[in-house]
This record gives structure tokens, C-alpha cells and sequence, in this order.
């Protein structure tokens, strides 16, 4: 099979002739359809945070959808022909947390389809029966793929951490990116105001377009000042972080009401540390919190969302396998506004 092999951490993702994989015991064989590419694939590719230390050669890629072309001993719930897209992390199915359906908590995790085993970068890749979930007949495959992580995350980020109940306003720090763009269509749905922040013109077009009740360019100055100013001095109920630098981790603090809630999701400076008072925290009651992808129910979820039309993928670049580490980098600089995708013939 043609894939696309990462050999060293930051290096260029190389076509290659493979072979195509076998399915293990419980494991499914799937042909890929389509396979998104965003930042958490551009961050895998560079090893920005330490995932592949032993583990390359490697076949990138986690945003997968396509087709059961075979299935292994043992597995009853898939069969040939089935549709379905694919659930990043690697768990064991059977620990405290995945058996209250926090799978995201898992105690014996063992890492991330496209990191600790191979990817969707690939024409077919097999994985454990439990990372795969089904997908309606009337799903294009490039928003099925799109919809494994770019909109699943949104959901558990704004209704499972951040607890987002109408009338309350939103702002999203980096709402023009491959997330944001569904996170500002699921704080809508959810009955939010939003407020979009991001760096170019292109970007804050497209959050106004998916329902961004207002747009900050970050680059005109702190997007605190504006935020307050659009919420007549009080500031906003939610923030959500995409970008994770100090500056911004500054402005978003300083961009909440009393009792808001800042929920950490990206960075792109991972020694990014922030500067607090524990008193302006505590009389204000404000919440930080982290979020880790979403639950294997929210994957399902997630899926009905955008069959019914609630959310839109937005996908604004596909491209073909041989295009993807030129599209990756692209994305690295910030350069693609929503989400990209690799579509397979």
C-alpha cells in the first residue's frame, strides 16, 4: 500500500510503498477514505512534546474514516463493509474510567492512534475494535473523518469541562483554526454568545460565517480590552484556549467575569506557565481546567451532530497523500483557516 512515513522527529513525511498490515486478534482492517490534518498532527510530526521517543518509523494520522475491509479473530460488532471513523486515544476498555464512559481518563492508557501505533496517512491501517465507531450511510467520509476530533473535542470542551448553559457568552482564543471553527458552532448550539479571536482577517471572516457573534484580531493589542468592552465591562462566562501562549493565557484570564471558567485545550509553547494571584482567583471564583479529547460516547454524538446539521465541518483544503506534509506545514504557520483533510480515491 502507498503511505506516508515519518523516519525522524521534524522530518518530511516521505511516500513509501508499505506493507499493508494484517488485522490482529479484536483488531478491524480499515481502508481510509479520508484523513484529517491539523495541528495535533502537525505537533505529532515535529514530536513537539516528546511522543515518539523509540517508536519511529511511523505512519502519522488519527482523524481517519473509511471502511472494515477485514475484520480479525474475535470481533463481533464490525464486519466487512462497515462504515465508520476512528477514536484517538488507546484504551484499555476496562479501568474505573472507562467504565463510567471517561475513556479520555483511562488508567492504563497506552497512547494515540498515529503515535504509539500506525496511522491514517496510509491507504489502510488496522486498529483495536474499540477505537472504531460506526458512521451513517449519509456521512461523506471527509466530514466523518473531520468529525473524529475536530468536532468531538468542542463537545466534551464546552459541555462536559467548561459547562456552558445559555445565555452565557464564549469567547475562543484561536476560533479561525481547525477546532476552533466547531467550537464556535457548538457553543452556538449549545445556546451561547460567542466571541471569536484569532490573528487574520480570513480567520475572523470564517468565525463570523459559522456563527461568531463577534471577532477580536489579536494582533491589534491585548483581546482582553475588547473582550470587556463587548460585555460592557463585566467579561466573559467561558474562555477557551486554543493557542496557549503567555500573552494569551494573559488576556484570557483578565477577559473573564466572576465565576468564569478558562479551559485549557492547545499550545504552541509547551513551557508556557501562568502568573496569578491566588486571592484574584478565589474572590472571583474563577475555574481553570484542562480538557483531554472526549469520551468514546461523545465521539457517537458528535457523529449524529453533523448528520442532523447541527454542526458543519468545515474543511477548506483537501488535498491528495503525496500533499499532506506540504499542507501539514502550511498549518504549523498558522497559514489554513478550519480544517484540512486528505481524501483518498
Amino acid at each position: 500500500m502507498d503511505a506516508l512515513v515519518l523516519h525522524e522527529a521534524g522530518g518530511p513525511l516521505t511516500l513509501e510503498e508499505t506493507p499493508t498490515p494484517r488485522p490482529g486478534p479484536g483488531e478491524c482492517l480499515v481502508r481510509v477514505r479520508a484523513c484529517g490534518l491539523g495541528l495535533t498532527l502537525a505537533w505529532n510530526r515535529t514530536d513537539r512534546v516528546g511522543t515518539f521517543p523509540g517508536r519511529l518509523p511511523r505512519i502519522i494520522g488519527h482523524e481517519i474514516a473509511g471502511d472494515v475491509a477485514e475484520v480479525g479473530e474475535g470481533v463481533g460488532s464490525f464486519k466487512e463493509g462497515d462504515r465508520v471513523n476512528v477514536f484517538f486515544y488507546l484504551t484499555c476498555g476496562d479501568c474505573r474510567w472507562c467504565n463510567v464512559g471517561r475513556e479520555d481518563l483511562c488508567d492504563n492508557h497506552t497512547g494515540l492512534v498515529g503515535s504509539q501505533i500506525d496511522g491514517g496517512l496510509a491507504e489502510y491501517v488496522s486498529l483495536p475494535v474499540r477505537n472504531l465507531c460506526h458512521i451513517p450511510d449519509d456521512l461523506g467520509y471527509v466530514d466523518a473523518a473531520i468529525t473524529a476530533d475536530a468536532v468531538a473535542t468542542p463537545l466534551h470542551v464546552l459541555r462536559e469541562r467548561a459547562k456552558v448553559r445559555p445565555p452565557e457568552t464564549v469567547l475562543i482564543v484561536g476560533a479561525g483554526g481547525g477546532v476552533g471553527i466547531h467550537m464556535v458552532q457548538m457553543a452556538k448550539v449549545l445556546g451561547a454568545k460567542v466571541i471569536g479571536v484569532d490573528i487574520s482577517a480570513e480567520k475572523l471572516a470564517l468565525a463570523k460565517e459559522m456563527g461568531a457573534d463577534d471577532v477580536i484580531n489579536s494582533l491589534d493589542g491585548p483581546f482582553n480590552e475588547e473582550a470587556l468592552r463587548l460585555t460592557g465591562g463585566r467579561g466573559v462566562d467561558v474562555v477557551v484556549e486554543l493557542v496557549g501562549r503567555p500573552d494569551t493565557m494573559t488576556a484570557s484570564i483578565r477577559s473573564l467575569d466572576k465565576g468564569g471558567r478558562l479551559v485549557f485545550v492547545g499550545f504552541y509553547d509547551v513551557s508556557a506557565s501562568i502568573d496569578f494571584r491566588p486571592s484574584y482567583i478565589m474572590q472571583r471564583e474563577i475555574t481553570f481546567t484542562g480538557s483531554r479529547y472526549c469520551s468514546r460516547q461523545e465521539l457517537a454524538e458528535a457523529v449524529e451532530m453533523v448528520a442532523r446539521g447541527q454542526i458543519r465541518p468545515v474543511v477548506t483544503r483537501t488535498c491528495k497523500l503525496e500533499e499532506a506534509d506540504e499542507v501539514l506545514r502550511s498549518i504549523e504557520r498558522m497559514e489554513i483557516a478550519g480544517r484540512a483533510c486528505v481524501e483518498f480515491s
